[in-house]
């Protein structure tokens, strides 16, 4: 086999086109970077080929699909085929622009106001897939993946769960029962992708977040379990299970703990932590107290030793 350095670029590409279809990406993309350097008829396609093998590398990358895309723009190419994987150039960029956008968006994390703007964010490139996509099959994923089933609407039913569900996690502070509509729509897009798993999560934060009860201690009306009341550790008797109070309703059926407002259960958590923490700190007084009566034992035994020789 002759060295490369002695071919041209062209017998470089070829060699590099071969390479990519046995998905040896990194000994391809050399090949792919002597044929720029060796000026080949293909340097414009090795130059996609690159922005390509790049992706690949780096698919949580969003720069690398960037730069993939502002090679595909100045290629000049209207279509070309990495593996078996026919693409139009055109096409290509928007998912590259998309798969970007989907990057940032879910890389963003923060406090309520930050969430809330992802979740929108995710909608609004839900819509972006539906509509520059629609139902046609996302060849980045056929090139990545081999995945030749994933569509831009199945694509966008995935990111319009992730929406709704973050939208839900901020909203529930505020709005319980809007919380509970959203992970509504989540719950819809998660059995239409078949997601069972991810469906019946969002089904018990639904059923949570739109349970009301009343708090045990302080009586007031509570909505969504897990945020605005609690369940703290108790002991209901025989005698009071069958009392007939609405306050029942405030507990499991199991009756080995009581619904709490979280108000009264933070109240109660801050106030036990300052109690330890006391109980803690004189323990730790003592301790240090019990050693300096020790250290001093010590040292008068040990001088009176000395004193005796």
């Amino acid at each position: 086999m002759a060295l490369n350095i002695f071919k041209s670029g062209d017998e470089l590409f070829n060699q590099g086109v071969d390479l990519v279809k046995r998905k040896e990406y990194a000994k391809a993309r050399k090949n792919f970077e002597k044929t720029i350097e060796k000026g080949g008829r293909e340097s414009a396609l090795a130059k996609v080929y690159v922005g390509i093998i790049d992706a690949i590398s780096s698919p949580n990358s969003g720069a690398s699909y960037d730069r993939l895309a502002g090679v595909l723009r100045s290629c000049g190419i209207d279509s070309f085929e990495f593996g078996l994987t026919d693409a139009e150039t055109a096409k290509l960029i928007t998912e590259c622009e998309l798969i970007s956008e989907r990057i940032s968006a879910l890389a963003l994390d923060g406090d309520l106001d930050v969430k809330t703007n992802k979740g929108n964010r995710l909608l609004e490139l839900a819509q972006k897939y539906q509509v520059q996509i629609g139902n046609s099959p996302l060849k980045m994923y056929e090139i990545m993946k081999g995945d030749t089933v994933t569509t831009g609407l199945r694509e966008a039913l995935g990111l319009q769960a992730i929406g709704y569900e973050t939208l839900a996690s901020a909203t529930v502070f505020f709005d319980p029962k809007k919380a509970a509509e959203q992970l509504q729509s989540a719950y819809s897009c998660r059995k239409q992708l078949g997601d069972g798993q991810g469906g019946d999560r969002d089904m018990g934060l639904m059923k949570a977040y739109s349970r009301s009860v009343k708090c045990w201690i302080c009586g007031r009306q509570s909505t969504g379990e897990g945020i605005h009341f609690l369940a703290m550790s108790s002991d209901i008797t025989p005698f009071m299970r069958t009392a007939g109070d609405d306050l029942l309703k405030s507990a499991p059926e199991t009756y080995e703990s009581v619904y709490v407002c979280r108000p009264c259960y933070t109240s109660i958590s801050r106030r036990s932590d300052e109690i330890a923490r006391g109980y803690h700190e004189r323990a730790m007084a003592e301790m240090r107290a019990m050693e300096a009566r020790l250290q001093a034992e010590i040292a008068s035994v040990r001088g009176m030793a000395l004193m005796r020789r």
